[in-house]
């Protein structure tokens, strides 16, 4: 277990490092080397060009957030254009360094409780245990957590080998492989109450799985059916939202014009699914298919009535 706490601090302090050097080039204009070698050291982090530079490369590849340096400007800057998920990694970078800290500040409860004041239930709750699961997840190591649900007043241990993690409406959940109910399952970090590391090594095909499975699942309810072509029909306005913020990573554009804005996707229908669509109100009108029509029919005669 030495072994394993080692390489979790490794992954937190590799990291904090990224988002310390990303944070710095975003909120400064063309900062160069120096300036971010001497950020860094306000941080007690040591850094040469080359180690920057593997840095910048790695941030690039696994996080698809492109840094690039002008001679012009003598300084670097974040090229949104082919950094899509910019935002996404920076909010994870964000949890993960938290994570960190809290781990660190847990060491020492009656210290930590003197700088920081947290909500029993807010969103920081769990994240402590985002580097113990990143650390899992890229050694293919089992773990053993206490859980408990919300509809429970009870905890239950459960045996799993973690696929991936995935965040939706701020919360954080791990998605794995149960060993005792032999199938997947979704655990939320709120409410997970202990996370022990087995040293025990799964294969490859339990990450492959899950990501495949839940390809085509909007938000964390277990895909138990198969996706669906899910066309839906919104105002202009609201389309200019839905062009900009896609509902799915299948969505297809059908109609673009002063009428309407319908598209096409290809998910599995599901609660979130759901709740997504009535968020939406009167602006958007479910075209097929013809049940998940009816059934918005239906939930919406029973708000009436209510």
């Amino acid at each position: 277990m030495q072994k394993h706490s080692i390489y979790i601090m490794k992954i937190y302090r590799i990291i904090n490092r990224y988002y310390l050097i990303i944070n710095k080039i975003k909120n400064s204009y063309f900062p160069s080397f120096e300036e971010i070698q001497n950020h860094l050291a306000d941080h007690d982090i040591e850094i040469s060009l080359r180690t920057m530079q593997r840095d910048l490369q790695n941030i690039r590849y696994e996080f698809g957030i492109e840094v690039t340096y002008t001679k012009a400007q003598n300084g670097y800057y974040i090229d949104s254009e082919n950094s899509e998920d910019y935002e996404y990694f920076m909010r994870f970078f964000e949890m993960t360094v938290m994570s960190g800290k809290l781990t660190e500040g847990l060491k020492d409860k009656s210290d930590f409780k003197k700088y920081i004041s947290l909500e029993k239930e807010g969103l920081t709750s769990g994240v402590e245990y985002i580097l113990k699961l990143l650390y899992a997840l890229k050694e293919k190591v089992d773990v053993k957590v206490k859980y408990q649900r919300f509809t429970d007043d009870y905890e239950f241990d459960a045996h799993i080998a973690p696929g991936f993690i995935k965040e939706y409406q701020k919360r954080w959940y791990i998605i794995g492989w149960n060993y005792d109910l032999k199938a997947y399952r979704i655990y939320a970090l709120d409410r997970l109450k202990n996370i022990e590391l087995t040293g025990v090594h799964y294969k490859d095909d339990v990450i492959e799985d899950c990501r495949e499975m839940f390809d085509s699942v909007i938000g964390v309810s277990s895909p138990e059916s198969k996706p669906e072509l899910i066309e839906l029909a919104f105002d202009p306005d609201q389309g200019k939202y839905i062009k900009s913020l896609p509902l799915h990573h299948s969505q297809t554009v059908l109609t673009d014009n002063d009428e309407e804005f319908r598209i096409l996707i290809k998910v599995v229908p599901n609660y979130e699914l759901i709740q997504l669509i009535l968020s939406h109100r009167e602006r958007v009108e479910v075209i097929n298919p013809k049940w998940l029509r009816d059934e918005i029919k239906g939930i919406c005669r029973k708000i009436a009535n209510r």
